[in-house]
């Protein structure tokens, strides 16, 4: 089943467009997790507060319109439209050629071994702190990156990083200590898995026993942000 695109366009009624710019957030919002749905990014355009753009992809013709036709969507579509003004409405269906991001058919696997990958850490001057070990080039990997990390005992990570668009998550895979997101610090042990948010910054300290980490998500050329020497309430 081909993958299938669109743009879609609208404006809405007057003094409505902030109203219609988070009813389509949170209809962007509910798609998190739908079959099918590759893409849906809200945009405003920069010239017209009141207009909204829509560019969406989803795997199949069949799951976009299976999810079109939910009790949920249903009812979403009936609020939206009462915010946007009659006759301004505009679409056009696209078929995905491919591009950065879009892998179009490709096929195959490769396995590396963790271990066997370059120490960054090492590498960059940080190998006092523990190991770093990034995969994603070795896999071939296009979109998804994934490390495994090590921290030795007593240990905080010299900096931490955020994101502007990936999310990431991280598996202990042994030892203990504390992840620090934003302004909060929370206990972490084996097999604990950590979901975080792409703006909000984080970094890990080692308990007395040393702490092993996973740590995998969505790839964007120049997308991490560091801080160094960040930890919530360091200066």
């Amino acid at each position: 089943m081909p993958a299938v695109a669109r743009y879609a366009k609208m404006s809405a009624k007057p003094g409505q467009g902030a109203a219609l710019a988070q009813k389509m957030l949170e209809v962007a919002a509910a798609l998190r997790g739908v079959a099918g749905c590759q893409l849906y990014v809200i945009n405003r355009a920069s010239d017209d507060p009141d207009t909204i753009w829509v560019t969406e992809q989803w795997s199949s013709q069949e799951q976009l319109d299976e999810a079109l036709q939910s009790e949920g969507a249903c009812a979403q579509i009936s609020e939206v439209m009462g915010l946007v003004q009659e006759g301004s409405f505009e679409r056009v269906d696209l078929e995905p050629l491919g591009g950065v991001g879009y892998p179009a058919g490709e096929r195959g696997f490769e396995i590396v071994n963790l271990d066997e990958v370059e120490d960054m850490a090492a590498k960059m001057g940080f190998g006092d702190m523990g190991e770093a070990r990034f995969a994603r080039g070795e896999l071939g990997a296009l979109g998804t990156g994934i490390s495994l990390q090590r921290v030795k005992p007593g240990v905080r990570q010299a900096f931490g990083h955020s994101h502007h668009l990936d999310e990431e998550i991280y598996v202990v895979l042994s030892g203990s200590g504390k992840v620090a997101v934003d302004d909060e610090v929370r206990d972490v042990r084996t097999r604990d898995a950590i979901r975080v948010a792409p703006a909000s910054v984080r970094a890990f300290e080692a308990g007395p026993d040393g702490l092993e980490l996973l740590a995998m998500g969505a790839h964007h050329p120049g997308d991490p942000v560091m801080a160094p020497g960040w930890w919530p309430g360091q200066p």
